[in-house]
């Protein structure tokens, strides 16, 4: 060591690992060290002291993993250590997706949202409101809020099948101005789901206008994703082209075998609109199973006025006649439900449609209407009918990336009731796992997907990725035995092979085990 020279100290040192940077580029062997937070050295450091070192040798040293579509918004006030992500090393989660986020909050959205979370004290009205609460309770991953443009609707206009007024439009716009203007990343749609489902191109074309403006990005989904896939890709790409906005495409998908064939048409759309200068990409799940509430099988029409009257319309035997022939499927099986609300139905959760019908001696489309009515609404499903070949196809799209569509919960007590889908504990690991050994996709870009590429969708510069100054949030993982362990059967069980997880410089999993530290920040 020459004379004078001051060995450098850190604060957690990292040693040996097979460092992937989040770029896509080539892992390399390294250490690591952090200090304040922050990566403070990468590279060979040798003689560097640090008040705790990890030894990861034959492990890969990863940027922290940014989930680009989640739905903890709210989950994340009940279970702020948030297991369910930070296991899979998760230390980053987009929220607010489809059309629902936190904030805002007024007039029927806000009273729908006291009304579906009763276990919760909702006691904020905008973005700043929230941001408050999540830091003044903590939160072990990092939080990127966007805005759902169900809540502007829903606090503006109400569960309405009409158009905004004049006076409703600038009120909408004035509250999405806020909220960007508090630290929103853009704008997010469920078109398949009040009230979103009853929005125009023209209304959401002027709220893009103000997200593009603002330098956001709009996240959304589709207002088709089976037999009418293809319009509902047209739609939203017409969308990023009138407005000039970043689109991010959520979970894409062709759902039933019979549009399995369209998905190659969507990529197509997606592909050509990227030629011509848009900024498109789309994120995925790595599963043949969605999961939303079981009402979204009703149409448009029967959904309109809220949940009040969708139940009256339920209730009503001539409604339900003439709701038969627009519900009525060949295919009830792929229909499991996977969470109810009561305890009168409580066995038909993991069950089908067609052998719940069975159980209750009905035909499945009686089975449907009677479960929704019980349970007035709160009945959550999985829909299997995804082509597996598609699933690697858009796996590996350099545009797209690896979103959960899941909230964060944990592996026991009443946020783990219910058969959750098996994504809320098993994303990640299966993609850096299964699908990584099979040959799906290189470790590499796979962690990029996850990592680097999410960053810049979502304009983070300093996460997502391995470099000086950049934050310290890292995952350590062995890429020989890194697997999920939930099933659909068995949902509710953490992933194996994540070592350790870090979050803005501090330790959240150590061995596998949560640490309790609640890190994470409202970005």
């Amino acid at each position: 060591m020459p004379p004078g020279k001051i060995l450098p100290r850190f604060s957690l040192l990292i040693r040996s690992g097979r460092v992937i940077d989040g770029t896509g580029g080539p892992s390399r062997r390294a250490d690591i060290g952090i200090r304040e937070g922050r990566l403070a050295g990468i590279g060979d450091l040798f003689g560097a002291s640090a008040d705790l070192v990890i030894d990861a040798s034959g492990r890969a040293v990863a940027p922290g993993l940014i989930d680009i579509h989640s739905h903890s918004d709210f989950t994340i006030l009940l279970d702020p250590r948030a297991e369910g992500k930070v296991q899979q090393g998760v230390t980053t989660e987009a929220i607010g997706m489809c059309g629902t986020s936190a904030a805002p909050l007024a007039g029927e959205k806000l009273a729908r949202v006291r009304e579906q979370n009763r276990d919760l004290t909702i006691d904020w009205t905008n973005l700043a409101g929230y941001r408050r609460r999540v830091e003044g309770q903590g939160s072990a991953v990092n939080l990127v809020p966007l805005t759902g443009q169900g809540n502007l609707r829903g606090s503006v206009v109400g569960y309405s099948a009409r158009p905004p007024t004049r006076e409703e439009m600038k009120r909408m716009l004035g509250r999405l101005e806020e909220e960007l203007a508090s630290g929103s990343r853009g704008l997010t749609t469920g078109l398949v789901y009040p009230p979103g489902a009853f929005s125009d191109f023209g209304e959401l074309a002027e709220l893009l206008r103000l997200v593009e403006a603002a330098g956001g990005i709009y996240s959304t989904h589709l207002r088709n994703e089976s037999d009418r896939v293809e319009e509902a890709v047209a739609e939203a790409l017409a969308l990023a082209g009138e407005t000039g906005v970043s689109l991010q495409i959520a979970h894409l998908k062709a759902q039933g075998q019979r549009n399995w064939g369209r998905l190659e048409v969507c990529l197509k759309m997606i592909e050509n609109a990227r030629s011509g200068g848009l900024s498109v990409h789309c994120d995925r799940y790595p599963y043949l199973a969605s999961a939303t509430d079981l009402d979204v099988l009703l149409p448009a029409w029967a959904i309109a006025g809220g949940a009040g009257e969708e139940l009256r319309r339920l209730r009503d035997p001539a409604t339900r006649e003439r709701l038969r022939s627009e519900v009525e499927r060949d295919d009830w099986e792929a229909v499991v439900i996977s969470r109810v609300a009561g305890e009168a139905n409580r066995d038909l959760e993991g069950m089908n449609l067609e052998a719940a019908a069975r159980s209750r001696g009905l035909s499945p489309v009686d089975m449907f209407f009677r479960v929704l009515i019980e349970e007035e609404l709160a009945v959550e499903a999985l829909f299997f009918g995804m082509s597996p070949d598609n699933l690697v196809r858009i796996l590996g799209r350099p545009y797209s990336m690896i979103g959960s569509d899941a909230s964060a919960r944990p592996a026991a007590g009443p946020l783990a009731r219910g058969r959750p889908h098996p994504r809320t504990f098993g994303t990640f690991p299966l993609v850096l796992g299964d699908f990584v050994r099979d040959g799906t996709l290189p470790l590499e870009t796979a962690v990029y997907k996850m990592t680097g590429l999410p960053a810049k969708k979502l304009a983070l510069a300093d996460r997502g990725v391995i470099r000086k100054g950049a934050a310290a949030d890292l995952v350590i993982f062995d890429p020989a035995t890194i697997r999920p362990r939930a099933t659909y059967r068995n949902p509710c069980r953490y992933p194996e092979g994540i070592d350790y997880v870090i979050v803005n410089g501090r330790i959240v999993v150590e061995r596998g085990t949560h640490t309790g530290n609640l890190p994470g920040v409202l970005l």
